[in-house]
């Protein structure tokens, strides 16, 4: 049994955060909420100190306590796509006036969140816009869509405040994931690309895609009857976080797919591979799910050590409540911190969600398109990993009802 994720940065400070930005095919662009993947802060009193574990960011005009913020962003922009708008968006802890504003600019130059200081920071450079008026408690937002460009890459910008007064912001250390900074992408088609063609069949894949090659292993569910036991575990066993119940009887093949069904009362299903437990490796999922938002549909790599959260988890394709919106959530460190993506898809329609996991990063993809990207060291998990496909249940006050998770095939191919 898998226990699973608990779901669903004086006289200057410089606050960096480095947010991975996703997109969809032409024909599916959408809006992106985003979370940093590192953050810090530096101070010109304090010039040669890194802050890279701080649990918030500022800025600050006052000379003697100057403090502003630098944010880094990795741009991936899929072929027939451009992107519409960007904003960025922070939760205050000070409020300002109508007069008091945090100027926000593009810059450059390169950090990493243990290594920035005040001394090494880099410098801004054009002017994108400014927030003032603000409450604390609340969120602010800066556009930054002028500072985005069109193609892929790194995007940094810095903020900065002539205001007399220290204005603090959460940062992505902050205790609760939901206060911390978020950037909203919105992506269009670009009318310059020609829209591709519709799939057929397995629709497009990464794998083929990127020529990964033949599958190493996998099962393709064309067979009949319980899933193949020389291939899965099934769990037998409380649901995820206590809820319900996980049942074999709820999980069948039936010649083409894997169904997993799950009832109003929570009684469900879950299974893990007993094929590819191994450090690095490219997996693909066609799967889809539908049913009572109770239900969430995950796809994951889970640690064969099941030590959890310190070893990882990657959730290459999950729903959280909504069945129009599929996530990626990228969990490292002992303290479950997270790396996440979300977009626009309607998951009750099959797709095919990838992850290649490699000794430079995480990479994952929908239907062929790169949507998630995390290359920092610091996140990698240490040791094998292996599939997991569960539909939990997350019980809430509205009425329950039933839910589905079907899976075409699981497909693992060998590492770069």
């Amino acid at each position: 049994m898998h226990p699973r994720r608990i779901t669903a940065a004086a006289v200057s400070f410089v606050m960096l955060v480095a947010f991975v930005v996703t997109g969809t095919s032409a024909t599916a662009a959408g809006t992106f909420t985003l979370a940093p993947t590192a953050d810090t802060f530096v101070q010109a009193d304090r010039p040669s100190v890194n802050n890279g574990n701080d649990i918030r960011w500022s800025t600050d005009g006052r000379r003697g306590a100057w403090r502003n913020a630098l944010l880094r962003f990795n741009v991936q922009v899929p072929a027939g796509e451009r992107i519409k708008s960007a904003k960025l968006r922070a939760y205050s802890e000070s409020s300002a006036s109508s007069t008091e504003f945090v100027d926000i600019y593009t810059t450059s130059g390169s950090w990493t969140e243990t290594g920035v200081t005040w001394n090494n920071a880099p410098a801004r450079a054009t002017w994108l816009g400014k927030a003032g008026g603000f409450g604390a408690g609340r969120w602010v937002e800066w556009d930054v869509t002028a500072g985005m460009g069109t193609g892929s890459g790194d995007r940094n910008f810095k903020l900065e405040s002539n205001a007399k007064k220290w204005f603090g912001f959460k940062s992505d250390e902050y205790s609760n994931p939901a206060l911390r900074p978020k950037l909203v992408v919105t992506t269009e088609a670009d009318p310059a690309v020609p829209p591709p063609p519709p799939p057929s069949g397995d629709g497009t894949t990464a794998a083929a895609t990127f020529n990964w090659g033949t599958p190493a292993a996998g099962d393709e569910f064309n067979y009949t009857g319980a899933p193949d036991a020389t291939k899965w575990n099934v769990y037998n066993s409380p649901g995820h976080a206590g809820n319900g119940i996980r049942s074999p009887q709820q999980v069948s093949v039936d010649g083409s797919k894997m169904v997993i069904k799950g009832t109003a009362d929570g009684t469900t299903a879950g299974m893990g591979a007993k094929f590819a437990n191994q450090k690095y490796g490219r997996w693909e999922v066609r799967a889809a799910g539908s049913g009572d938002n109770e239900y969430h549909m995950v796809s994951i790599l889970w640690p064969d050590s099941e030590n959890w959260p310190c070893d990882g988890e990657i959730d290459y394709a999950e729903t959280t409540g909504d069945w129009n919106i599929i996530n990626f959530f990228h969990h490292y460190s002992c303290e479950n911190k997270q790396t996440i993506a979300s977009r626009n898809l309607d998951v009750s329609q099959l797709h095919n969600y990838a992850v290649d996991w490699s000794a430079t990063g995480i990479v994952g993809y929908v239907d062929g398109v790169e949507w998630f990207r995390d290359t920092d060291p610091a996140h990698q998990p240490p040791g094998p990993m292996h599939q997991t496909l569960q539909l939990d249940w997350f019980p809430d006050a509205t009425t329950n009802g039933p839910g589905e998770m079907r899976v075409d095939w699981v497909r693992v191919y060998a590492a770069a």
